[in-house]
């Protein structure tokens, strides 16, 4: 019923109540924080709630809340700071010279008061300025009514992707290696060789926004002198966000990418970090399985909708 795969995920907890109090049952939704033999605890809306496992009735997972989603998603954005963003009416428009959809994208962040016409104008102004498509990320489902919308005005789907959540605690129990990672404030030439965000390298914009933060971290495995595997950590309000991952053909499924998890996982704790999050794009199935396979689970989807062209 309960197992500790289940701590640090949104459940619904039906639980016996002591004799002579009516309902007989209740139930509790929130964050299962603590799991021990004796006692579950689920942080409610009103606080924490302590159970006796005996009195448990039934457990099960439940979707992130809309607000979760929402959240999530704007402490990714701050982990990965474009070099513009103004706020208009709740949307939040980032751009920096196009590279990377997160980078350059609106992300709807909040209800907003206006028309969508004229929150659509702001956007296509702010885009044009600057010679960028009009993007808008839709974390799903938070934001399923405005995804519906722009598809009924013709804005095509562009890069599926899943995004991925896990409990720091739950990590170092699968991943143990002995092999050193190096961990930069900066990344050295080597990294930069080391990653091609979808095969290309890196324009110089590019490393300003991958170093664009007060607390990150690069990391880069070596083999025989030759650097193997790279990775990027940052931390934001408890949240270690893991992003750049790449390994070296001819390399993977040898343990190089559970390594450098490893250790940002340990260097995000150091750095009072206690839950963890990543991004893979939904058709890399391999990807998908690895992370699984650390005990990281789906927290939601998103996609992004592109303006039509102009006619």
């Amino acid at each position: 019923m309960l197992s500790t795969e289940l701590v640090g995920r949104r459940i619904v907890l039906r639980y016996r109540r002591h004799d002579g109090i009516l309902p007989p049952l209740s139930d509790v939704v929130g964050e299962l924080t603590s799991l021990t033999p004796t006692t579950a605890v689920v942080a409610g809306p009103n606080g924490p709630v302590t159970v006796d496992r005996a009195a448990i009735v039934a457990a099960r997972p439940v979707a992130p809340h809309r607000r979760q989603i929402l959240e999530l998603e704007r402490i990714a954005r701050r982990g990965w700071r474009a070099a513009e963003v103004e706020e208009f009416d709740g949307w939040l428009l980032h751009a920096d010279q196009g590279w990377t959809s997160r980078a350059n994208s609106v992300l709807p962040l909040t209800t907003p008061r206006r028309p969508l016409s004229e929150l659509l104008a702001a956007a296509d102004r702010f885009y044009a300025e600057r010679g960028l498509p009009v993007q808008i990320q839709l974390p799903l489902p938070a934001r399923g009514l405005l995804d519906a919308e722009l598809a009924g005005r013709c804005w095509s789907l562009r890069r599926p992707a899943v995004m991925l959540s896990s409990p720091i605690s739950g990590l170092p129990e699968v991943l143990v290696s002995d092999e050193p990672v190096r961990l930069d404030p900066v990344p050295s030439t080597a990294w930069l060789d080391g990653y091609h965000h979808r095969g290309d390298p890196l324009p110089e914009h590019a490393v300003r926004l991958l170093t664009r933060h007060d607390q990150v971290r690069f990391a880069s495995l070596s083999r025989n002198g030759s650097v193997v595997g790279v990775a990027r950590a940052t931390v934001d309000e408890g949240w270690l966000g893991v992003s750049a991952v790449e390994v070296a053909a001819g390399h993977r499924r040898s343990g190089v990418a559970s390594t450098l998890m490893r250790a940002l996982a340990d260097w995000g704790r150091g750095q009072a970090a206690t839950r963890c999050y990543l991004q893979v794009e939904a058709d890399n199935s391999g990807a998908l399985a690895f992370y699984q396979r650390l005990g990281f689970i789906s927290h939601h989807r998103y996609h992004y909708r592109i303006a039509p062209a102009a006619s």
